[in-house]
């Protein structure tokens, strides 16, 4: 049993530190149809490609919209080795806050903790998530921001594609 809670926690860190740097460069980007959608999460898809550390990164990133008051978001990122879709939903005050600092034009790069989250079952058997630990991350607002959401299995779920 511990084994399976040690893997869990080891497979946890290796996906956050991955979704950490798939969402993009340390200046992540927005196209402008994209924040104009994501402003009201009105439905919308574009893909987009970047690098890090010499490997090719290619994201697609869906708005599905509204429902029963939450913005559903989707990315689909594809490296050379690796498929991962993440799933979010996300609060109208996330979709703001995210917003916010997609308009942010500072390519000032920021220090922030993004924390790491390992699975748990608590004493009923439900699936609870705890913070392991935490991982400084460097990158413009809107990398930080997206990171800090897409990281937080409360609001984003990555599921292996391949």
């Amino acid at each position: 049993m511990k084994k399976i809670a040690i893997l869990s926690i080891i497979t946890t860190i290796a996906l956050g530190s991955l979704f950490a740097v798939a969402i993009g460069e340390q200046n992540t980007k927005f196209s402008y149809k994209f924040k104009k959608h994501f402003k009201d999460c009105d439905s919308y898809e574009e893909t987009i490609t970047s690098e890090y550390e010499n490997q090719k990164f290619t994201t697609q990133r869906k708005i599905m919209g509204w429902r029963n008051g939450i913005c559903r978001y989707e990315e689909i990122i594809t490296s050379p080795k690796d498929q991962y879709k993440l799933t979010c939903r996300l609060t109208s005050i996330q979709v703001d806050a995210l917003y916010d600092a997609m308009k942010s034009h500072s390519r000032k790069a920021e220090k922030d903790e993004l924390e790491i989250f390992a699975q748990k079952k608590d004493k009923s058997g439900e699936l609870r998530y705890e913070v392991m630990g935490t991982q400084t991350i460097k990158g413009n607002k809107a990398y930080i921001a997206w990171a800090k959401i897409q990281n937080n299995p409360y609001f984003c779920t990555p599921q292996k594609l391949k």
